[in-house]
């Protein structure tokens, strides 16, 4: 039907549509000497340690892949390893271009390749983003308890929007009131949520079921102490930012990772509130903070997309598993 071409090409395009034009303001409202500093900090990175930090993201992403098994387990499927991880990046490529899709393209690629339920399948997904959305919620209480200054923590939330247009919240509020409303007015959208909320629900019990607690709790520290790591070492390639705090690692974490929750991947939103967060609490230079938040954001996605890419591919060999 008409609206609902129209419902996903807007999902698409409004998303991406704002990080480009984030993307547009945090190198317009950079100076020349911001820009010169961008590219010599590029040149002179040590490369040593950015190829120890995707080395360090590879093994969160195999980390992930391996960890669903113990929720596919109950439901009755053993898929392969390759499958799972394949499935996983395929998903995180797809996310950088219609946000949240990955996880959808994440169910159907694997129901696909593997005899299951694809409801079944993403409720299973659902289950891994609420554990995510607790350890980030412990990751932001760490942060605020790492804070040794009361004001400068105060100061997080304000900082964390600073640069960002003041318009871009509230038209994101009318974006899914609209599709709120359209999916309650539309009958059959009603009727296939129904039918695709059952099966995630089935496959949300099955953290209940779960027989291997222990190993699941450690794959998913080690996912999310990865994930900080990633962010630490990326530093110790800049001279200027190497000596960053642990208390201004989390902090700039917890920014990037809202940001990344909010555009495609985190694009051009990233490197903004990453940048404000090192400039309006920690001190650090403008070029400076902007080299390193468009360093970080720029290595991690490029290897994203190179992983996703390669998986796209293998996957096509990949023997479809009863």
């Amino acid at each position: 039907m008409l609206k609902e071409r129209i419902i996903k090409t807007l999902k698409i395009i409004i998303p991406i549509s704002i990080g480009v034009y984030l993307t547009w303001y945090f190198f317009s409202n950079s100076s020349v000497v911001e820009r010169q500093h961008m590219v010599a900090a590029f040149k002179g990175a040590n490369y040593w340690w950015i190829m120890v930090a995707l080395v360090v993201a590879f093994l969160s992403h195999l980390s992930r892949a391996y960890r669903w098994k113990y929720l596919l387990h109950p439901l009755g499927y053993k898929p392969k390893l390759s499958l799972m991880y394949h499935s996983v990046m395929i998903g995180y490529i797809i996310n950088l271009t219609i946000p949240r899709s990955g996880e959808l393209a994440r169910a159907g690629y694997f129901s696909k390749y593997h005899k299951a339920s694809a409801d079944k399948i993403f409720g299973t997904i659902v289950v891994e983003r609420v554990i995510d959305l607790i350890m980030f919620g412990l990751v932001i209480f760490i942060a605020g308890l790492l804070q040794t200054d009361q004001e400068q923590f105060n100061q997080i939330k304000a900082t964390q929007t600073e640069g960002v247009p003041s318009w871009i919240l509230p038209a994101f509020l009318i974006f899914i009131t609209t599709f709120s409303l359209i999916i309650i007015i539309s009958k059959k959208i009603r009727r296939k949520l129904i039918k695709f909320a059952k099966g995630i629900l089935e496959g949300c019990l099955t953290i209940l079921k779960l027989k291997q607690k222990t190993a699941f709790i450690f794959h998913t520290v080690f996912i999310w102490g990865a994930y900080l790591a990633m962010f630490w070492l990326t530093a110790l390639a800049l001279p200027d930012v190497a000596n960053i705090s642990l208390n201004a690692t989390f902090a700039c974490f917890v920014a990037g990772a809202i940001a990344i929750g909010v555009t495609p991947g985190g694009i051009g939103l990233y490197p903004i509130m990453v940048a404000s967060v090192l400039t309006g609490l920690y001190g650090f230079e403008g070029e400076t903070a902007k080299s390193f938040s468009m360093l970080m954001w720029s290595t991690q996605t490029i290897f994203i997309v190179a992983l996703g890419l390669i998986s796209l591919f293998a996957i096509q060999y990949q023997k479809k598993e009863i």
